[in-house]
């Protein structure tokens, strides 16, 4: 199949599948049907069943897309990629064993099934691995929107790239100061999965994504800066224009220009909205079933008791239309709820697949596959709560703007990282800042939350405004 804009390049068929006419319906860069996917996936389960399995759970999946990169003016990287599997997943009276493959005809498939039931034959027996309780499937129940194809050629994604390039080369900045675009680049890719279990589970679901991001160089009498803007959406008209994903990149980029270090002290810290979700997923990661399970996590037995800051709530919502981590059910066939998972600083909710929680003795909430759109919110905050006025708020400290290295402690909580920002006084930017780490431990930073501004922005499956914590540790490296 000839792609537009990309000459001489051909997707070659997939091995064992048929052609299937274009419908009315766009499925984008799709080739299969969420049926045809489905049926893959039942055959599957069949025929581990009939080859002695006690259960059985199978996942086929496509997704193709184009990614375009440019620089200079013109298209440096111009990317096709497709793809399908199946997983197939066998239990045996406690065992289990899982094979894949990426042709999902029928000889491929019993492969995968007959390598996947010879895995189980030789593992450990495990009595809380299996499918999941009829009474937990989602067999029925609303869909959720997720899939909005662009339908762009390469040809458009590439004008797109360049109208991001053009508009970041047009940023007007200070004299002396000499701007470049590293790379600018556009992206559409869809997705479809079919999940059926021998527990009578059956359902298919598509998604889509589309992002754009440029990345920019600034330098000045021979210092050199970088930094970058990123966007991913479902729907191509949630995106922000190109210079939208221009100016942030200029602008982040110019303002490190000068950057130093700053005296080792104690400080309130401001993690910018494009940081701050890291800081809930390192939350989540304590609330998983697994980390609970064993007892590795600096949230041990959080589950009602207050562990942040009275005034913060996160809640989830799998089914928020066109998220990006909405989902109807997970990979075990169980629906997530709108729920959460702290309140008013409590801990509400883990995140629980099927196996851990029945070893919490607790019910799995859908979160096989991590969890749905996470809003960090705090009662405190007001629609003026913009980044000049946490900024103000901060008063005097860091502003975080980018997390170069380090890391967390899962078990203990111990946080240390290398990062860029600015310093600020009376509010006011002060200076760039660079060659710094902050050190912390979680525990004391999530009740030192003073505020989360209203400058919200989501980040991958997270949205947050910037978060001010009340003290840590900074020091030059």
């Amino acid at each position: 199949m000839h792609i537009p804009g990309l000459p001489g390049h051909h997707h070659a068929p997939y091995e064992g599948t048929h052609y299937m006419p274009p419908r009315q319906i766009s499925d984008g860069y799709l080739l299969h049907s969420e049926d045809a996917l489905l049926k893959v996936a039942e055959q599957a389960v069949a025929r581990a069943v009939a080859l002695g399995a006690s259960g059985a759970s199978a996942l086929a999946n496509e997704s193709s897309g184009i990614t375009i990169t440019v620089s200079d003016g013109a298209p440096s990287s111009s990317v096709r990629d497709g793809g399908q599997s199946l997983t197939i997943t066998v239990f045996d009276n406690g065992r289990s064993g899982q094979a894949s493959t990426e042709a999902i005809d029928e000889a491929s498939v019993d492969r995968a099934v007959r390598h996947a039931c010879t895995i189980a034959s030789k593992v450990e027996p495990d009595a809380d691995s299996g499918l999941a309780d009829a009474r937990w499937l989602a067999r029925t129940g609303p869909d959720v929107a997720a899939f909005a194809p662009s339908d762009r050629s390469a040809d458009e994604l590439i004008t797109l790239a360049l109208e991001i390039e053009a508009a970041a080369l047009n940023r007007q900045v200070a004299p002396g100061i000499r701007v470049r675009v590293s790379e600018a680049t556009a992206s559409s890719h869809d997705l479809r999965w079919a999940r059926a279990t021998s527990a009578g589970f059956a359902r298919a679901a598509s998604a889509s994504i589309q992002s754009r991001a440029c990345v920019a160089i600034a330098d000045r009498d021979g210092a050199m800066v970088r930094d970058w803007w990123q966007a991913s959406e479902r729907r191509e008209d949630s995106l922000p224009d190109s210079e939208t994903i221009a100016r942030e990149a200029v602008d982040r980029t110019v303002a490190k220009l000068g950057g130093r270090s700053v005296p080792t002290q104690t400080t309130p810290v401001l993690l910018d909205a494009r940081m701050a979700a890291s800081l809930v997923f390192d939350l989540v990661g304590g609330l998983t079933g697994a980390a609970q399970q064993q007892r590795s996590t600096f949230m041990v037995g959080a589950l009602g008791t207050r562990r942040l800051a009275a005034h913060i709530d996160l809640l989830e919502d799998p089914f928020e239309p066109f998220g990006m981590s909405s989902f109807a059910w997970d990979s075990e066939g169980i629906a997530g709820s709108r729920r959460h998972i702290v309140r008013s600083g409590t801990i509400e909710g883990y995140f629980l697949d099927v196996r851990t929680a029945r070893k919490l003795g607790m019910q799995p909430s859908g979160s096989a596959d991590g969890p749905g759109n996470l809003t960090l919110t705090s009662s405190l905050t007001d629609p003026g709560d913009d980044l000049p006025a946490m900024l103000r708020k901060l008063d005097r400290g860091l502003w975080i703007t980018q997390f170069l290295g380090g890391g967390v402690n899962p078990a203990t909580g111990a946080y240390s990282k290398a990062v860029e920002g600015f310093w600020i006084e009376n509010g006011e930017v002060v200076h760039p800042v660079q060659d710094m780490t902050v050190a912390g431990d979680l525990p004391a930073m999530f009740e030192g939350i003073v505020a989360v501004g209203a400058d919200q922005l989501r980040q991958g499956s997270v949205r947050t405004g910037s978060i001010l914590i009340d003290n840590m540790r900074i020091a030059g490296r």
